[in-house]
């Protein structure tokens, strides 16, 4: 099996560690962040397929606690399981997908969909799906964060916003997102493996990578309580923002 992982200097090191912690901390704070601020971020120093096989077991470990606390878990995969199955579906397509696409499409679509993810967010419009809806929409929902998350682990904005749109409790959200990622990250691992972009030496440096990450979680749920929740989430997606602009443009401009 060929790896797709080059040999990393020093400072390509330090900058993945101090990524990985950030956006620990973020998950920590806001209960969601990690593929979406660390991907980007990650692409400043390392093609993207390279980026997306350091992250599965970080998003693995990282929602595993969040998955199972409050007995969402199976709550989820009743509700849910249309959902689950596009998004597996979803998953490996877009894994599949990841081996064979030009390198500056990869840019350009990690960088559009963080802006719309950012701007989404930001200003928050009055999304609500009704019940008769939710049958066909979770599949679907499921199906685009797939594609996504194979493409580049960030399945969280399709998902997120259908999940705003059913307007669930704050546990019961992040609990439910967490699973998602969950489900989601297993048949990633299994793609990448399947379609030679994940090795030993993938999975070592994956496992390297939840170090940092789960020091940035703990920081994170220290100084949960301790800063204002909605005016760094604002920040952080106004910085979210410029960072996709930027990968976009850098990518328009190569």
């Amino acid at each position: 099996m060929s790896s797709i992982l080059t040999e990393p200097s020093l400072i390509v090191i330090v900058w993945c560690a101090l990524v990985l912690a950030l956006a620990g901390a973020v998950k920590g704070i806001l209960g969601i962040g990690l593929p979406i601020i660390s991907i980007p971020l990650l692409a400043l120093v390392m093609p993207v397929p390279q980026a997306v096989a350091l992250m599965p077991l970080p998003i693995l470990f990282s929602n595993i606690w969040q998955s199972f606390h409050g007995g969402y878990f199976l709550k989820t995969l009743r509700r849910f399981w249309a959902l689950l199955l596009g998004l597996i579906i979803g998953t490996v397509i877009g894994t599949k997908v990841l081996s064979t696409v030009h390198p500056h499409m990869l840019y350009v679509l990690v960088g559009v969909v963080v802006v719309i993810f950012s701007l989404t967010s930001y200003l928050q419009p009055q999304l609500r799906v009704a019940p008769h809806h939710e049958r066909w929409l979770a599949p679907t929902a499921g199906l685009i964060g797939g594609l996504l998350g194979g493409l580049s682990t960030i399945f969280g904005p399709p998902l997120i916003i259908f999940l705003v749109a059913l307007h669930l409790q704050k546990d019961e959200f992040v609990g439910t997102i967490s699973t998602f990622y969950l489900i989601g990250v297993l048949p990633l691992i299994l793609a990448l493996g399947a379609f030679h972009m994940m090795g030993q030496r993938e999975l070592v440096a994956s496992s390297l990578a939840t170090i940092p990450l789960l020091a940035g979680v703990g920081i994170g749920q220290i100084l949960r309580t301790r800063i204002a929740q909605e005016g760094f989430r604002r920040v952080l997606l106004v910085m979210l923002t410029l960072l996709g602009c930027g990968l976009v443009v850098r990518t328009l401009l190569a």
